[in-house]
């Protein structure tokens, strides 16, 4: 049992997304057992190629501290549908994170799923419209990771206010403000706003993301354009094979834990 155990641990952390199948056929319980003799980056980095109904069950497994440990490791995307699955309440979850990952997840957790509320970034970077072109530049510079081509402007009560480009913001002179060289007229999405209309909105022809608002107008987040593609493909995907789609969701396959551990451990994985 400890050699299978060791290769099954090395197939998990060597082959995340050829795991990920396996444990989507089995148990939930015996998957959560599995992933929890790894450490918690393995099982993180193989769940985020599970697909969102397994890999929530599988998470229900955990208790709140496992779970949050795990989600906070996740892509903020891939942890808000996993959360919106959990089969235990979101809220233990939630207060086990950090604060900022928290504040962060919570808005996008009180939309319908498949709205523009729901789908977005919160993470895409917006500026204060006080700041010096000066300190946006160094603000861009520091969360690299969070920045867009286009840049959103905000006002001190976080209302979409503007938005300017990386080439507009280094051209422009170090003392001014952004907010007065921004372009008021943002095309955004409403956080309410569904599949359907994300996905035919016009702004799409110019732009490569849209900030998304709540119904006061403050800026929550962006969907970017790789989420445009996705969303596009799961509607061609339901329109095609809706029927069966659902059916396949809809099996159950249940082993052991010692056949997990054969699957791992398999000829082919040998």
């Amino acid at each position: 049992m400890t050699l299978s155990l060791d290769v099954a641990r090395d197939f998990l952390e060597r082959h995340p997304e050829g795991a990920a199948p396996i444990l989507e056929r089995i148990d939930p319980r015996e998957a959560a057992a599995v992933l929890l003799c790894v450490p918690l980056q393995t099982a993180a980095r193989v769940l985020e190629y599970v697909t969102a109904v397994p890999a929530a069950a599988i998470l229900s497994q955990f208790d709140s501290k496992q779970s949050a440990l795990v989600i906070d490791l996740l892509p903020v995307e891939v942890a808000l549908r996993y959360l919106r699955r959990l089969t235990t309440p979101i809220d233990d979850v939630l207060q086990q994170l950090p604060a900022s990952k928290s504040q962060m997840l919570r808005p996008s957790l009180g939309y319908p799923e498949h709205t523009a509320g729901a789908l977005l970034d919160p993470q895409v970077l917006a500026l204060a419209e006080e700041l010096s072109i000066r300190e946006a530049v160094e603000r861009v510079r520091t969360s690299a990771g969070h920045a867009r081509y286009n840049l959103y402007v905000v006002d001190r009560t976080d209302r979409l206010v503007g938005v300017l480009n990386l080439r507009e913001l280094l051209l422009a002179l170090p003392d001014q403000q952004i907010g007065r060289i921004a372009s008021r007229n943002v095309m955004h999405l409403r956080a309410d706003a569904d599949t359907s209309a994300i996905v035919s909105h016009p702004g799409w022809r110019k732009v490569h993301a849209l900030p998304v608002v709540d119904d006061a107008g403050c800026y929550m987040g962006a969907i970017r354009y790789v989420r445009l593609r996705r969303l596009q493909d799961e509607l061609a995907a339901r329109s095609d094979n809706g029927a069966q789609t659902s059916q396949a969701l809809g099996e159950v396959f249940s082993v052991g834990l010692s056949g997990i551990l054969d699957l791992f451990s398999g000829p082919e994985n040998r």
